[in-house]
C-alpha cells in the first residue's frame, strides 16, 4: 500500500513538472494582458488625435465625415503593422461594422452587466481569451470626456444639430448617441496569433 502511495504522488510530481506552472500561467497572461493594452491604447491614441484636429479644423460633424471616411482605414492599417485585428465593437453601434460578433457579444454582455450593477470605470478589467491558434483581448470603452458627448451625447443638448443630421447622413442605422459620461460605449476588441 506504502509502495502504491508512493507511485502515485512521484506521478503526480512528475505530471505537475511538466505543464506550466501556475506562475508561469500567470505570467503569460499578464504578457497577455499588457501587449493588448498596449495595442488598445495604441489605437486610441491614434484615432483620438486625429479625431481632435477635424474637431478644430470644421468642429463636430467635419469630425463625423473624418470618422466615417478614416476611422477603419486607420484600424486597419494599425492592425496591419502590429500583426493583429483592431476594431471596436458595441452592442450600440454607429455602423454595421462595429456590431459584435459571438465572441465580442459574450464578453461586452459580461461588462454590461457588472457595470449595470455598479462597477466603476476601474471595476471592469480588461481580459483575454484564447481563441484556438489566437488570443482575443477585450477592453472596455468608456465615454470618458465631454468632447464624446459632441458625437455620442443626447441630441439637441451635448449632440448639436448639424452634426446629428451628418451621423443619420453618413450611418442611416446609427445607434451610438444618448449617451452620459461615464457610460459604457463598447469594447477594444484585438486579436493576434499565439
Amino acid at each position: 500500500m506504502q509502495h502504491m502511495v508512493r507511485t502515485v504522488a512521484v506521478g503526480v510530481l512528475l505530471m505537475a513538472a511538466c505543464g506550466p506552472s501556475p506562475a508561469d500561467a500567470d505570467a503569460a497572461e499578464a504578457a497577455r494582458l499588457e501587449q493588448g493594452g498596449q495595442l488598445a491604447h495604441a489605437a486610441f491614441t491614434a484615432l483620438s488625435a486625429h479625431l481632435q484636429q477635424a474637431m478644430q479644423e470644421g468642429g463636430p460633424a467635419h469630425a463625423v465625415d473624418f470618422c466615417s471616411l478614416n476611422a477603419l482605414p486607420l484600424l486597419d492599417s494599425l492592425s496591419a503593422s502590429h500583426g493583429a485585428r483592431i476594431r471596436r465593437a458595441s452592442n450600440r453601434a454607429r455602423a454595421l461594422h462595429g456590431r459584435p460578433d459571438s465572441a465580442e457579444a459574450r464578453q461586452l454582455e459580461d461588462m454590461l452587466a457588472q457595470w449595470k450593477a455598479g462597477a466603476t470605470v476601474s471595476g471592469i478589467a480588461a481580459r483575454t481569451v484564447p481563441q484556438g491558434d489566437s488570443v482575443a483581448y477585450f477592453q472596455p470603452i468608456f465615454i470618458h470626456a465631454p468632447t464624446c458627448l459632441k458625437c455620442h451625447g443626447t441630441p439637441g443638448e451635448e449632440l448639436d444639430a448639424t452634426a446629428y443630421a451628418k451621423i443619420l447622413e453618413r450611418y442611416p442605422e446609427d445607434q451610438a448617441v444618448n449617451y452620459a459620461l461615464g457610460d459604457l460605449r463598447g469594447l477594444w476588441s484585438i486579436r493576434w496569433p499565439k
